[in-house]
Order: C-alpha cells, then sequence, then structure tokens
C-alpha cells in the first residue's frame, strides 16, 4: 500500500466521523447534555461507523478477525475519547470557548495519535 494511500483515506473516513461525531455532539449538547458526556457519547457512534470504514475503505482488510480487532478498536477509542475529553475540558475550561469549536479543536488535535494507534494496535498493520 502505498504510503499517502492509506492516511489519505483515513482522513475520507475521519472526515466523515467528523462530521458524524460533530453533529450528535451538537444536538445532545443543544438538548442540556453537559460537554463531556455529550463528547463521549457523540464520540463512541462516530467510532462504531468509523471502524467499518477504517476496516473495509482505509486498510482494506477482510471479515477475518472482526470481532477481536474491534475489541482493540474499541480500547484504544477509550484512549481516545479520554484524550479528546481532556483537551475539550482544558479549551472550554481554560479559554471559555464554546464547547461546539472545542470538540472541533480537539478531534482535529488527536487525529494523527488516533491514526497511529488505530494502524499499529488495532489492525496490527507495521510499516513494510
Amino acid at each position: 500500500m502505498s504510503r499517502v494511500g492509506q492516511p489519505a483515506r483515513f482522513l475520507v473516513v475521519g472526515i466523515g466521523g467528523y462530521v458524524v461525531n460533530l453533529g450528535v455532539f451538537a444536538v445532545l449538547h443543544t438538548l442540556g447534555t453537559p460537554y463531556v458526556p455529550a463528547s463521549i457519547l457523540s464520540y463512541a457512534v462516530a467510532n462504531a461507523l468509523m471502524y467499518l470504514g477504517n476496516r473495509y475503505f482505509t486498510f482494506r482488510l477482510g471479515h477475518e478477525g472482526f470481532w477481536s480487532a474491534y475489541a482493540r478498536y474499541m480500547l484504544v477509542g477509550a484512549v481516545v475519547v479520554g484524550l479528546n475529553a481532556a483537551i475539550l475540558a482544558a479549551l472550554v475550561e481554560g479559554t471559555g470557548i464554546n464547547a461546539v469549536l472545542g470538540q472541533a479543536i480537539s478531534l482535529l488535535l488527536i487525529t494523527p495519535v488516533a491514526f497511529v494507534l488505530f494502524k499499529r494496535w488495532t489492525f496490527r498493520i507495521r510499516p513494510a
């Protein structure tokens, strides 16, 4: 696989997940859900959808090992959502920015870390 192909496909899947995450977050936050629980719930929804996209589109893997990889994906997702919530809280509490904007910024900041963790541990793809 090309060095550019996987990160580009990861970004395509990530953009879709980003839109879903922000949409769910905005709805939950508008309905009165505090921003940290809204962040966690919106990430969980987007995370499940992104697993499918990354498995079949980004890394082009088959069905073998689907559930064991999904368990690893959920564990990495828990680390990523924890980082996201911490960054979001720091942005909102530390700078006073709007929670939706904070969520948007936080998601962008954790993307490189998420790519490496998902690729190397969840899908166990090593550099050639």
